[in-house]
């Protein structure tokens, strides 16, 4: 295989890709990209390279000038720190019958050893183009708002993932850890490429959802998903980059049964007000629970809310102006999780519903409509007196 790059289109194709290689796994060939230039899987000169450490992969394809067709798999980490050193202009990559691989750059190669392209892992059959064509927008906003209360290593798959449920043009997204949960449902301008009208739910795994954030980068751009069996692909086709993930296969919790129905108390509030008097109370942490669980207690009167966090480093006081209706209530939060909320919400005001110090509280924008809504639930803790 004799192939010429530029070196800073190869460099971007490889930055997409190399998210996807596994360091962990024992099939040597997991730990490497896939330079395929046979010809066979692109157009004419044009070279595909993919990662895939087999749960999820990127493929992408761009332009090379293919001196001599083949493919071959190159160990991930030392092939891009090379191409990004080498000194500016085309990189040549030549691999002999051996499987050899030398880079060259002007005065500059470097030799390394390649495996075959057939000892790569087997690619999952991503031709279905079912699905449904999404704004980045939409799709980022709504991930965005989910993804955070998705956890990250639970005993339950289900929880380690988000549900998205589509009918029609309205897309719900659902994240929960056990502890908190957040809900996005939005109808959007969904283009169906299916044969039948959208109707469907799937889980996504968080960690694929937070490598999709970081391929939304370019602006206006319309994300085409596709729904295989197991399987979901999002094909970014303006950059020529199809990114594919292993759905989770499991039964998602009945997540409406869980939203309190009954509140009795209502807390008109301003948002930023609110995450910055959380943020202060953040930084007086219990050192024994770890620096992230930091607790604030919540005392609600009639005009004010009152933030206290007191651990064995210091004390944090707060007060905010609100209104509200309803008995006065005292209760306790984790304060991250408070805080990841707010982050997440646009709004300027929000309204929170709460009936005990024992019942998850709801936050939602105080002004939103049926067709574009937040949701969120955080379950209280208890803080000694």
């Amino acid at each position: 295989m004799k192939v010429s790059f530029n070196q800073s289109t190869l460099e971007s194709a490889v930055a997409a890709a190399i998210s996807c290689v596994s360091n962990k796994n024992t099939m040597a060939a997991a730990g490497g990209l896939l330079i395929d230039c046979s010809g066979e899987n692109a157009g004419e000169g044009r070279a595909v390279i993919v990662g895939y450490d087999l749960e999820k992969g990127i493929r992408v394809e761009f332009e090379a000038a293919i001196i001599e067709k083949g493919g071959c798999v190159i160990d991930a980490q030392s092939f891009n720190s090379m191409i990004r050193l080498m000194p500016g202009g085309n990189i040549l990559l030549e691999v002999d019958e051996s499987l050899r691989a030398k880079l060259s750059c002007g005065n500059s190669e470097y030799e390394l050893n390649a495996l075959a392209a057939r000892d790569f892992p087997t690619l999952p059959d991503i031709s279905n183009q079912k699905g449904f064509n999404i704004k980045k927008k939409d799709l980022k906003s709504i991930i965005a708002q989910t993804l955070f209360a998705v956890a990250q290593n639970d005993a339950r798959p289900a929880f380690n993932g988000a549900l998205f449920k589509i009918k029609g043009n309205r897309i719900t997204a659902v994240g929960c850890d056990s502890f908190r949960l957040a809900i996005r449902d939005k109808v959007c301008e969904l283009e169906n490429t299916s044969d039948a009208e959208l109707d469907t739910s799937f889980i996504i795994p968080g960690r694929t959802l937070a490598e999709v954030v970081r391929l939304l980068d370019e602006p206006d751009e319309i994300v085409k998903i596709n729904l295989g069996r197991k399987l979901v692909i999002f094909r970014f086709e303006r950059r020529d980059i199809i990114f594919f993930s292993r759905l989770i296969e499991s039964e998602y919790i009945d997540y409406e049964r869980i939203i309190p129905k009954n509140s009795t108390i209502f807390v008109d509030i301003d948002s930023a007000s609110f995450l910055g008097a959380l943020e202060r109370a953040s930084l007086v942490t219990d050192e024994a629970a770890g620096k992230h669980k930091s607790a604030a207690r919540c005392n609600f009167t009639d005009d004010k809310l009152e933030i206290m966090s007191v651990s064995q480093s210091g004390r944090v006081r707060d007060e905010i102006a609100v209104s509200k209706t309803g008995p006065d209530i005292e209760i306790g939060f984790n304060c991250r999780y408070l805080t990841d909320a707010l982050k997440a919400c646009t709004a300027e005001k929000l309204r929170l519903s709460l009936s005990s110090p024992f019942i998850s509280m709801i936050i939602e924008p105080l002004e939103q409509d049926n067709d574009d809504r937040f949701t969120y639930l955080a379950l209280p803790i208890k803080i000694p007196k």
